[in-house]
């Protein structure tokens, strides 16, 4: 099932989306999935839900980069602990709630939303659209409903949220330092 011609490219593309996520703060899902669906497919795996698989598959491979990425975020002091606290239980429940969703959508709707978000990734980047920031962090309630909108948008994609959560906090004038921290 598996070989060193599957094996090789995989490590080096891992670690090709971990330089450039841990870098940037975004981007490893956007690299990840789409991988993880090639994979699926060239060993004959996955069927009518490679998507899912590949979600979250990237899904499970965060957790190991985010801790990671944590760790050396907090030691240059760059984690505002108050905005975690504020944004990531609402995230949370917007994954839970948003999985609950994408199980309802076949395999190829989630790969056309996944191929409109990319999209939408790189065309921001490529015009260097960054949002002004002209406001503060919103309340209680509107750091809920933006939390949880960016955690059910993530589960649909595979990302762990930095791609959407890092501009809402560049918007809110929060420090880039701090909102990729």
């Amino acid at each position: 099932m598996w070989s060193w011609d599957v094996f090789i490219p995989v490590v080096v593309i891992g670690a090709f989306a971990g330089f450039w996520a841990g870098l940037l703060g975004v981007g490893g899902g956007l690299i990840i999935v789409p991988i993880v669906v090639w994979l699926l497919h060239s060993q004959h795996l996955g069927g009518d839900h490679v998507q899912h698989l590949a979600v979250g598959t990237s899904f499970a491979v965060m957790v190991f980069t985010s801790l990671s990425s944590v760790l050396a975020q907090q030691r240059k002091r760059a984690v505002r602990w108050d905005l975690v606290w504020r944004l990531a239980p609402w995230m949370m429940l917007g994954v839970f709630l948003g999985s609950k969703v994408a199980a309802w959508v076949p395999s190829h709707g989630l790969q056309i939303f996944f191929v409109f978000f990319a999209l939408a990734i790189a065309i921001q980047t490529l015009l260097d659209f960054k949002p002004k920031p002209s406001r503060q962090m919103p309340g209680k309630v509107g750091s809920g409903m933006a939390g949880g909108l960016i955690g059910a948008l993530s589960s649909w994609v595979g990302i762990g949220g930095g791609a959407l959560s890092i501009p809402f906090m560049l918007y809110c004038n929060v420090p880039v330092i701090n909102a990729t921290g």
